[in-house]
């Protein structure tokens, strides 16, 4: 059911307050209209309205004509428009005076004319504000302006936007017409032009040079070489191969031994043939072999100081050699600090530890009196060999935690 009470209670948080309103039943029909005091004012300013300060208000054309009698005056800013006798329009006359006691008659907003109407003429200074549009109309006289000056492209710039059409004039004719194009907006002569090819691709250049490239032709160019050429092989395993002319002369290989000799190397053993007669100096031959001969006696005659030597030294000094006889093959699980071998092992040769790849990135310290953290590092899988006469000899801890391993096989 409708509330309608002629005033409402509105909720203003613990108290409360009413509103004066009529129930309306017609019009606005089942709502409440609320009773108001008028008050009128700007933005942030209510004046009430009472006799001695009334409500404003504009007076307006009716459909019945309003007869006033005596003066009118207006108070603040007020309008002011022409009437109509019958379908004739009455002209609105503003004059001023012509005593210099007077201010001229001010005038503000839009100056228009009307079809077929008189043209306003203006004496005097003309001060316009604020934006000016200056438009022609169709059939109309075209504006002349005077004074100013013209543009100039060192200081001016004009820019053009949208569909531009040009009509009328004539053709550029290049005899008597130039065009000049400036690029940039300080009067540049030289305007960057991208060159691309028939497939749209950007034409390079390097430096100030462009890139060319000659297809399907030959050309013809001087070329200034040096008088010393040099040619080599990065790869030694690739042959450089030489080869002359049919006619002319042979390509000589001269090398940088004593008497141009050329060296030839290879790092394996090869084969050697020797093709067609070979002259062999035989009195060279027989000296060499009297030398050599010379030699071998030295050599003879030396080696039995060496053999006395060797029994002095094998009568003197009781050496002993023995190979190891048992190989020990395992592993140990370092679990502490200084961790070694449980029982002694006596060896001849020595011991390969590898660290286990189970360890992962934590490496194991080696060390032979105890170092610590100053042993030697072992990485997961990595092994060494390591010369001793007992496993004892080896302390073993890790660089991260516990418990890493270590594969060993020693003899």
């Amino acid at each position: 059911m409708p509330d309608i009470d002629t005033n409402i209670t509105v909720d203003i948080t613990g108290n409360t307050a009413s509103i004066a309103t009529d129930y309306s039943t017609s019009g606005v029909t089942n709502s409440h209209v609320q009773i108001v005091k008028m008050a009128w004012g700007p933005a942030e300013t209510t004046s009430r309205v009472t006799t001695s300060a009334p409500l404003p208000v504009d007076i307006r054309t009716v459909t019945a004509t309003l007869g006033i009698t005596g003066s009118v005056g207006g108070i603040g800013n007020f309008r002011m428009i022409n009437g109509l006798s019958g379908s004739s329009t009455i002209p609105l006359v503003v004059s001023g005076t012509t005593s210099s006691s007077f201010a001229p008659v001010q005038i503000n907003g839009y100056v228009q004319g009307v079809t077929n109407g008189i043209r306003l003429g203006i004496t005097g200074n003309v001060s316009v504000l604020g934006n000016v549009y200056v438009q022609g109309v169709t059939g109309g006289i075209e504006l002349g302006i005077t004074g100013g000056r013209r543009l100039n492209s060192s200081t001016d710039s004009v820019t053009v936007s949208g569909t531009v059409g040009i009509t009328g004039g004539r053709y550029l004719l290049p005899g008597y017409d130039g065009v000049r194009i400036y690029g940039g907006n300080n009067g540049e002569t030289m305007i960057p032009v991208t060159l691309r090819s028939g497939s749209g691709a950007s034409i390079g250049s390097s430096g100030d040079a462009l890139n060319v490239n000659i297809v399907g032709s030959g050309f013809t160019a001087t070329v200034n070489v040096g008088t010393i050429i040099g040619i080599c092989q990065a790869n030694q395993n690739v042959p450089l191969f030489i080869a002359g002319a049919t006619t002319g002369p042979a390509v000589r290989v001269k090398g940088l031994g004593s008497g141009d000799a050329v060296p030839v190397i290879w790092s394996t053993a090869m084969p050697v043939s020797v093709s067609g007669q070979v002259a062999v100096d035989l009195n060279a031959v027989n000296a060499s072999i009297v030398q050599v001969q010379s030699q071998l006696q030295d050599i003879q005659t030396k080696c039995s100081d060496i053999e006395n030597i060797y029994n002095k030294v094998a009568n003197g000094i009781n050496t002993i050699s023995q190979k190891p006889g048992q190989v020990y093959i395992g592993v140990l699980d370092i679990t502490s600090a200084l961790t070694t071998f449980p029982t002694s092992t006596a060896l001849y040769s020595g011991v390969t530890i590898r660290a286990a790849t189970s360890n992962l990135t934590k490496d194991v310290l080696i060390s032979g009196n105890g170092e610590g953290n100053d042993g030697y590092p072992l990485s997961s899988g990595q092994s060494i060999f390591i010369e001793t006469n007992n496993l004892q000899n080896l302390f073993f801890e890790s660089s991260n935690t516990y418990p890493i391993r270590i594969h060993y096989i020693a003899s």
